[in-house]
C-alpha cells in the first residue's frame, strides 16, 4: 500500500506554509525590534545609543482579504493593511468576464476557478451568490470569503475521476469491456451483481466520459475496498485544506466500510463536498502528469518602504498518481466533451473557442436538504497541451437558466480569445 503522506509532501507542505504565516500572519500583539546600535558600541568604538530610545515596532503586513482588491486594467491588487500592497495572480479581465458569465446565467449560487497548469497560477477565483433565493444553502458567517474556497456541494461524478485512476492502478484496462446494469438515478444492490445475458457493455473511457453509474457502481465493488479508495482519496488532497493564502475549507469524503455504499460513492452518490479551488487542482494534476501544482494567488509583496518582497516558486502538493495514468485519464475525460456528458455545451462553442478541445468531467447531484439542483464541469484545456485548468460549480433551483457546462464554456473562451491554440501533442 502506497503511504498516505510521503517525505516530499511534508516538507513542502510545511515549507508553502511558512511563508503563508510569513506573509499573511497578523501579530496579536505589537513586536519590536531594536534599532541599529541599540545596546551596543559602533565598530569604530562611537558612544552607545541612549537607553532611553523606543524600539521600533516590526511592521507585517495583514491577512490577504479578497474583498480588497483592485486592479488598473493590467494587474489586480489587494490591500494588504499596514502599507503593504500585495499584487496577485489573478488576470483582470477574466476575472471580469467569470463574474459576469455569472450574473448573466442568473445562478443562485455559484463559482469559477481558473488556474495555470504549470506554476498553479489562480488566473480567475469568482463567484456569486443570492441568499434570498429558495435554492441557496445558507452559509455560517466566519468561513471563507468566497464560495470557490467553500466544501458546501457534493462532489458527485467528479469523484469518478478519483475512482477511475484507483481502477486503472488496479489493473482495469482503459478499454476492456465489460457489463452493466443501470444506475443512471440511483445505485441499488442488484447494479452490483452480474449482469444478465445482453446487458449493455462499455469501456472504462465511455463510463467515465459518459458518466455510466451502474459501470462505476460494479467495478469498484469488484476491485477496489476501503483502503484503495481511502489511500487515493488522500493523493488527490480529499480530507486536507488545500494550502491557500486565504481561508479555504477542505473537501471531504467518506469512505464507507459498507460495500454497496461504498459503491455509491464510488459512483459519484453522496459522502463527498468538495471546493472548487481543490476540483481546479485535482484536474490541473491530470493535465500535469499526475503532479498537483500548488495554488498561487500572490506574486509579490509592496511594503511602505517601497521594498519588494517576490513570491515562492512555483511547487506541487505531491504525485497523485503516475504520469502514464494521468495520460490515460486524459484521454478519457477528452470525450466527455465530443461524445459524453458534455457534448450539448461544446458541439457549436464560440470562435474563440474553436479548433481547441477541452477534456473536462460533469458531475450532477441535487441536494435533499436545500432541492438545490448542483452542476460541475471540472477539466482543462487544450486537451492535447493543456494551458489552464478550471473547476465551474453551479446551484440551480427547479427553473434554471445555465448549468455548469455552460459557464465553463464561456469562461474558456473568455480566457482563449486573442491567443493561438496550442496544437503541440503529448
Amino acid at each position: 500500500m502506497r503511504r498516505l503522506f510521503t517525505p516530499t509532501f511534508i516538507i513542502l507542505h510545511l515549507v508553502l506554509l511558512h511563508f503563508v504565516v510569513i506573509w499573511f500572519r497578523t501579530p496579536a500583539a505589537p513586536e519590536t525590534e531594536s534599532p541599529p546600535g541599540a545596546g551596543s558600541t559602533t565598530t569604530g568604538g562611537g558612544p552607545e545609543a541612549p537607553a532611553s530610545q523606543a524600539p521600533r515596532p516590526l511592521v507585517r503586513p495583514g491577512p490577504l482579504d479578497l474583498e480588497k482588491t483592485s486592479d488598473d486594467g493590467r494587474k489586480m491588487t489587494a490591500d494588504l493593511g499596514n502599507g503593504f500592497i500585495g499584487e496577485l495572480t489573478l488576470d483582470p479581465r477574466l476575472q471580469k468576464e467569470s463574474k459576469k458569465i455569472l450574473e448573466r446565467g442568473k445562478v443562485p449560487v455559484g463559482a469559477v476557478v481558473v488556474m495555470d497548469v504549470q506554476t498553479g497560477d489562480v488566473l480567475a477565483l469568482a463567484d456569486r451568490y443570492k441568499s434570498e433565493h429558495p435554492a441557496a444553502p445558507h452559509f455560517e458567517e466566519g468561513g471563507p470569503q468566497s464560495l470557490a474556497l467553500r466544501a458546501f456541494a457534493p462532489a458527485a461524478s467528479v469523484f469518478k475521476v478519483v475512482t477511475a485512476a484507483a481502477l486503472l492502478e488496479a489493473g482495469v484496462g482503459p478499454q476492456a469491456q465489460y457489463a452493466y446494469v443501470g444506475g443512471h438515478h440511483r445505485v441499488n444492490a442488484e447494479h452490483l451483481a452480474e449482469p444478465p445475458k445482453g446487458a449493455p457493455t462499455a469501456d472504462l473511457g465511455d463510463g467515465l466520459s459518459k458518466s455510466i453509474n451502474g459501470l462505476f457502481a460494479r467495478l469498484a465493488a469488484e476491485k477496489l475496498d476501503h483502503d484503495a479508495l481511502e489511500v487515493i482519496s488522500h493523493r488527490f488532497l480529499f480530507n486536507q485544506v488545500v494550502p491557500f493564502p486565504a481561508m479555504t475549507e477542505a473537501s471531504v469524503v467518506q469512505v464507507p466500510r459498507n460495500q454497496l455504499e461504498r459503491a455509491r460513492m464510488a459512483a459519484g452518490f453522496f459522502h463527498s463536498k468538495m471546493a472548487p479551488l481543490h476540483a481546479a487542482v485535482l484536474a490541473a494534476g491530470i493535465a500535469n502528469d499526475g503532479m498537483m501544482p500548488a495554488p498561487r494567488i500572490v506574486t509579490r509583496i509592496t511594503g511602505p518602504d517601497a521594498v519588494v518582497e517576490e513570491a515562492p516558486a512555483p511547487t506541487t502538493l505531491g504525485r497523485a498518481v503516475e504520469a502514464e495514468t494521468a495520460r490515460q485519464l486524459s484521454r478519457m475525460l477528452r470525450n466527455t466533451t465530443e461524445d459524453g456528458t458534455a457534448r450539448r455545451s461544446f458541439s457549436k462553442v464560440p470562435k474563440a473557442l474553436e479548433g481547441i478541445d477541452v477534456a473536462g468531467k460533469t458531475g450532477t447531484l441535487t441536494d435533499d436538504t436545500t432541492r438545490t439542483d448542483y452542476t460541475w464541469f471540472v477539466g482543462f484545456a487544450p486537451a492535447q497541451n493543456p494551458k489552464v485548468a478550471f473547476a465551474v460549480l453551479v446551484g440551480n433551483g427547479e427553473l434554471w437558466y445555465v448549468r455548469a457546462t455552460d459557464v465553463a464554456r464561456d469562461v474558456l473562451a473568455a480566457y482563449f480569445d486573442g491567443q493561438a491554440p496550442a496544437v503541440a501533442t503529448r
